[in-house]
């Protein structure tokens, strides 16, 4: 094995412990990838003896170091994971309540002649593209991306984006006997966010 490999692949059983990880990227200001290495094996050659504790004075080793870090990760892990329930939580209540604004606003049950959402009543189209935006997302790369992001403001202001072929999905979908309602329903069974 070389020195490189060796430098690059295999870090002291402290660093194990602690789950650190050589990236091998160079520090910036170094030219030569050796200066970077020669502060690599200084490192490696001068292990921890202790890490400071919590209190004044108090040491830990560095499996006490790796215990800490185990449980701030671990109860991080558990906020993390209220903190997307939480939010996921909240984006069906809206999301519903999108559909449900659209399904019983004002000109929800006038239909629409004209461009590809023709057929439709107002508020069954703007519903569908609620959930369609939602349930089958299109449009994160540019330059969809751009015209996702119109497109969600032209839903907003009471338009009906004639993108990513979300007429003709709603269509199939409506050919097949699913309301605006019910595909939600059958999303979150699915557990589709």
């Amino acid at each position: 094995m070389s020195t490189q490999q060796e430098s690059f692949g295999i870090e002291p059983g402290w660093w194990r412990q602690l789950e650190l990880r050589h990236t091998g990227m160079i520090t910036a200001g170094q030219l030569d990838p050796r200066a970077h290495q020669a502060a690599l094996d200084v490192l490696r050659s001068h292990p921890p003896i202790a890490f400071s504790g919590d209190e004044a004075g108090q040491t830990l080793n560095a499996e006490d170091l790796a215990g800490l870090m185990g449980q701030a990760r671990e109860q991080t892990e558990r906020e993390l994971l209220k903190e997307r329930d939480a939010a996921a939580k909240e984006q069906r209540r809206l999301g519903w309540q999108r559909v449900e604004d659209a399904l019983t606003a004002d000109d929800a049950n006038e239909t629409i002649s004209e461009g590809r959402w023709a057929g439709f009543s107002r508020g069954e189209a703007r519903a569908w593209c609620w959930s369609l935006f939602e349930y089958e997302p299109h449009g994160f790369v540019h330059p969809g991306s751009q015209l996702r992001h119109e497109s969600l403001q032209q839903l907003q202001s009471g338009a009906f984006p004639e993108v990513f072929g979300y007429p003709e999905r709603a269509c199939a979908l409506a050919d097949r006997g699913l309301t605006p309602r019910e595909y939600r329903r059958y999303k979150e069974l699915l557990g589709r966010s």
